[in-house]
């Protein structure tokens, strides 16, 4: 489903994955034919408004909105692509992919034993901008606790979120929440031939070396240099483990009326930090 292996990682400054036709093209096509159109997303945030949309802008869908279901229920090409997503299939590309990085970056659970209940659905009111004070108070025990429990299997979960983004979006430096084991983000735009000014992905580097785990979710601007700008194409992936130093942003999209078509995948685990 993925055309990627273990020799497409770029170690540095995190593990990731930059691949053109990262899914088979056939199937592609077939995904990016039956891409929502923008009234899909207009009744998505009617009915939830802002509530967990990672854009800030309510024009994203993912398994538990009825319009997804009606997406994966009218093309079987979203429907493939979505069953694989929610799989243990997906989880074993991840680690057969990222198999030489897993024991290096600040993982606190037994990843090769963890598996996937396809039946959770994250609620869209989990997806809160800043962290709670449970979210800090877990996150604060599990770093502190995790040295004296040893590694154990966690309960895993994925996400596949549908994104149709236009003017204003922009992302700072930063590295996702801690129960996500990885992120990946599949561009089905090209920003050029539609008008499109910004929306680039940044990869960035600390400028201090520490320890995986020591790092700051959120860096300051001035302690980050940007090593790598990504210029979406269409069926471009980019693939990486979650950790505290996988440093990414978003330069704003300042055109008005372009709109930039993407996929945002996640695995992560039902408790509040793996790494």
């Amino acid at each position: 489903m993925l055309q990627i292996t273990k020799s497409d990682v770029v170690a540095a400054p995190f593990p990731h994955v930059v691949k053109q036709d990262i899914i088979d093209p056939s199937l592609f096509a077939a995904l990016r034919a039956d891409f929502p159109g923008v009234s899909v997303f207009k009744e998505q945030i009617a009915t939830n408004g802002l509530v967990g949309s990672r854009t800030g802008s309510g024009f994203d869908i993912y398994r538990g909105d009825p319009h997804f279901t009606a997406l994966t229920e009218r093309s079987a090409a979203w429907k493939e692509f979505g069953d694989y997503v929610n799989s243990e299939a997906f989880v074993d590309t991840f680690r057969s992919v990222f198999a030489d990085h897993l024991g290096d970056i600040g993982l606190k659970v037994d990843i090769g034993a963890s598996r996937v209940d396809p039946s959770y659905v994250e609620p869209r009111e989990t997806m809160k901008e800043l962290a709670s004070t449970r979210d800090k108070i877990d996150g604060f025990a599990n770093k502190v606790l995790s040295p004296l429990r040893g590694r154990a299997p966690v309960d895993l979960f994925t996400r596949l979120d549908i994104h149709k983004s236009t003017g204003g979006y922009a992302k700072p430096a930063h590295c996702d929440r801690p129960n996500r084991l990885c992120s990946l983000i599949v561009y089905f735009t090209d920003p050029d031939e539609v008008g499109m000014s910004g929306g680039d992905l940044f990869v960035y580097k600390h400028k201090q070396d520490k320890p995986v785990t020591s790092y700051e979710r959120h860096p300051r601007p001035e302690n980050v240099d940007i090593v790598a700008t990504i210029r979406p194409k269409p069926n471009l992936g980019v693939f990486f483990p979650c950790q505290n130093n996988s440093y990414h942003g978003v330069s704003a999209i300042t055109s008005q009326g372009a709109e930039r078509d993407f996929l945002y995948i996640n695995i992560s685990g039902r408790k509040a930090s793996l790494w």
